[in-house]
């Protein structure tokens, strides 16, 4: 048996350990080798790569993102080299140089994205800072610079992998024959095509008021996930399948959940920011789990 590809990054929400379950859920009448798998919302490509569809239609709309995604695509070598870079010149240092220099690197990133130009440097910067910063996130300030600060991390900590090459091989594999774009979810309209299968994973709905879900300058909240829900109407109209995954709250029920759709509810096992338990590992908690989708599933 080959080895599985995982996520090249670590991404708020990411799908790669629900995806196994995710997977029972498929559209029995999705034929993989004749339709597309759509992603509009990829982050980390988790139910993606666990999947691994032979035709697939990716797309986000974050551009650094998606750069990165290209480069693994068309010229992984040279992404592993400049990674490679990256990961000696973490470790080599001291804790307090390892700092110095990740802040280096990450104003030299939003320096390099506001050109748009060295798109081995962003990508590699991309997966080096995400690899780095605090819990993986993405955020950007108001003027659209990223400026999560770095992660808890020992510099001299051996399993702090920035340059997983044999991974990155594996996506490479995988991603040869995907198209990859960046535009808005809405844009996806014009490939969805009867048959096809969309898999949608938004920013979740919070569990709570005070829950943190803002990761870049342009939050995604309720309005977002009722123009969502419009959009799932328009897939369903061109006879194509969908399935969101999200919270499972009151407010999540009442803007997806009507008639023509289906739901499961599942728990899952989720880390807690800021909340570390006995043994001094993060804390996790049952969560409540939805996915909606507009055929029956059981």
């Amino acid at each position: 048996m080959s080895k599985a590809v995982t996520p090249f990054i670590k991404w708020a929400g990411g799908k790669y350990r629900l995806a196994d379950n995710l997977m029972k859920y498929l559209p029995a009448n999705f034929d993989p080798k004749k339709n597309t798998y759509i992603e509009p919302m990829v982050g980390s490509g988790g139910f993606f790569f666990k999947y691994a569809p032979n035709n697939a239609y990716l797309s986000d709309i974050n551009p650094n993102l998606i750069i990165t995604y290209k480069v693994i695509q068309n010229d992984v070598e040279s992404l592993i080299s400049a990674l490679k870079v990256h990961e000696n010149n973490h470790h080599k240092h001291q804790e307090q140089n390892s700092k110095d220099y990740y802040y280096e690197k990450r104003e030299e990133f939003n320096q390099l994205k506001s050109s748009g130009q060295d798109l081995i440097g962003i990508a590699a910067l991309f997966i080096y800072l995400n690899k780095s910063c605090f819990n993986g996130l993405y955020r950007e300030n108001s003027k659209g610079g990223f400026n999560v600060p770095m992660g808890d991390y020992k510099s001299t900590d051996s399993k702090k992998v920035i340059c997983n090459e044999d991974n990155l091989l594996l996506a490479h594999k995988i991603l040869r024959n995907v198209t990859v774009s960046c535009h808005e979810y809405e844009d996806t309209l014009k490939v969805i095509k009867e048959g096809d299968f969309v898999y949608l994973d938004p920013p979740y709905l919070p569990l709570d008021i005070s829950s943190f879900t803002k990761y870049s300058k342009n939050d995604f909240g309720k309005n977002n996930h009722l123009e969502l829900n419009a959009f799932c109407d328009a897939i369903n109209d061109r006879g194509a399948y969908f399935m969101l995954s999200n919270s499972d709250t009151d407010l999540t029920q009442k803007i997806y959940l009507k008639e023509g759709r289906y739901s499961q509810h599942f728990e899952v096992g989720r880390s807690i920011s800021g909340k570390i338990d006995a043994s001094g590992k993060k804390f996790k908690a049952k969560a409540k789990e939805l996915i909606v989708t507009n055929y029956e599933i059981k």
